[in-house]
């Protein structure tokens, strides 16, 4: 990958183009990094951080030297309110989940016994509705 400094700025990175300005082929120059920079093409290099648990991104830091750009990825802690948020969502997707597994036939099966219903339907019934409810107290 490389990326085009012109004035001191990124403005384009990723992998050559085919046409760039009025050069056509450009991307058949891959690996002849001394004509390249010529043109204000350097290799480009990402460096990847792992995020933690209750960590999230943070933009880059770039480094533009006369061999190659480095962009290398910045992390942060997550506040309290993303945190809340992100509790929220897994809850409410959990919800969702289970709730769609009370299919019409799930609940006939939960029905009481005069209607067709069988034990184990309202065993099964009573436990999703109490994982439902589960998740319903992680909210926030």
């Amino acid at each position: 990958m490389y990326a085009h400094v012109e004035n001191g700025s990124v403005t384009y990175r990723g992998f050559l183009p085919k046409s760039w300005r009025n050069t056509s082929g450009l991307n058949l120059s891959e690996g002849d990094d001394d004509y390249l920079k010529t043109l204000g093409w350097l290799p480009y290099v990402e460096v990847p951080i792992e995020i933690g648990v209750d960590e999230t991104p943070d933009g880059e830091d770039t480094v533009i030297t006369e061999t190659e750009v480095t962009s290398t990825a910045k992390k942060r802690a997550m506040t309290t309110d993303e945190k809340t948020d992100r509790t929220n969502s897994e809850a409410s997707q959990e919800i969702l989940r289970l709730e769609e597994l009370e299919t019409p036939r799930r609940i006939a099966e939960a029905l009481p016994d005069e209607s067709g219903g069988s034990a184990d339907g309202r065993a099964w019934f009573k436990a999703n509705r109490g994982k439902i409810a589960v998740e319903r107290a992680k909210l926030a």
